[in-house]
């Protein structure tokens, strides 16, 4: 019997089940919430220490400006290490507390709409500590229908129950047992990461490769995979080749033109040529041209042979009301292959 060299979808009473999967970095908190709904600024790992005004103290420390231009590699270099004990809780203490305050601004936000343009089915696995992601999805929740998040790296806005094994919303209760929840921890950019000596995020961990090994499409906006974080590039790259689709599966990266030909390189593993698409700005991506039915409308046209009328794009709607009554117009009927 002929074989085909990779899996077709997974489709049920023509509906598609198969994920599209959504990986974020700092670089898109960057695009979607340059600062937060007071002024204050999103801060990416390069720049942490000037942000967060650390800037003097490590400096006392004798750290050259060149080792704080690289925050991951400078604190790789402090970890566990007994003469830096105190500076190591101090950067902790000063990431949480900063990420902490951070608000989403009221307006509508590039978060607003990745949130909507996926549906349950789908995942985000955000690698960011900040809670613009976690805000979006909660004043938006709702619309319904909306792609579960996973934040392996931990997140300031998610809350843990460690009896009930349950997370919500930080600064809230537990539903089932009323206590109130702990912090999530922030896993910090260490040279060597083990994911699995975490209870929590060691299950964030595997919550993201089975969507990833189920993913029937990938887009990776603002998430640069630097050197620091190997591990995680191995985790997602080993998960995602599972998935035995990539030939014929859409893969977006989205990121600054200048790192155009850095990003291709660094996933070029994981994508066919002819299935990736590049750009530096969200709307030109198949989320903002067909939202929640983004890998419908690519699988009807390169294997259906039947291109669906796009019709319902987003647009730059001028409030989040307006961005979510247009949400609803997407029925089942649009979402059906």
């Amino acid at each position: 019997m002929f074989e085909l060299p990779y899996r077709l979808p997974t489709i049920i009473n023509k509906r598609l089940k198969d994920p599209h999967v959504v990986i974020i970095g700092a670089g898109a908190s960057k695009a979607a919430c340059p600062t937060d709904k007071n002024g204050n600024t999103v801060p990416l790992l390069r720049d942490i220490h000037e942000v967060l005004g650390l800037t003097d103290k490590l400096k006392s420390y004798g750290f050259s400006e060149s080792e704080l231009s690289n925050f991951e590699l400078l604190f790789s270099n402090i970890n566990n290490k007994s003469e830096y004990g105190g500076l190591q809780k101090e950067l902790e203490d000063a990431v949480h507390n900063y990420f902490q305050k951070l608000m989403i601004p009221d307006d509508v936000t590039l978060y607003d709409y990745l949130v909507l343009s996926l549906t349950d089915k789908d995942a985000i696995i955000s690698f960011n500590w900040d809670p613009f992601l976690l805000q979006a999805y909660r004043r938006n929740i709702d619309v319904g229908n909306l792609p579960q998040l996973i934040f392996p790296h931990g997140n300031v806005g998610v809350g843990i129950c460690y009896d009930c094994k349950i997370k919500g919303y930080a600064n809230s209760l537990c539903n089932n047992c009323f206590k109130p929840f702990s912090d999530m921890p922030l896993l910090f950019p260490v040279g060597r990461k083990n994911y699995y000596d975490n209870s929590i995020i060691e299950n964030e961990w595997n919550i993201a490769k089975n969507y990833l090994i189920r993913a029937a499409g990938v887009t990776i906006f603002g998430y640069s995979a630097p050197e620091t974080d190997v591990e995680a590039y191995q985790l997602l790259k080993n998960s995602y080749q599972k998935s035995h689709i990539t030939s014929i599966a859409p893969f977006t990266i989205i990121n600054l033109a200048k790192n155009k030909q850095e990003q291709k390189a660094k996933w070029q593993e994981i994508y066919n040529d002819r299935m990736l698409q590049y750009t530096d700005d969200f709307r030109n991506t198949i989320l903002w041209e067909s939202p929640r039915v983004s890998l419908e409308t690519l699988f009807d046209a390169i294997l259906q042979q039947q291109p669906r009328h796009i019709e319902k794009s987003f647009k730059d709607f001028d409030t989040l009301e307006e961005l979510q009554t247009f949400v609803k117009t997407i029925d089942e009927f649009d979402m059906a292959v």
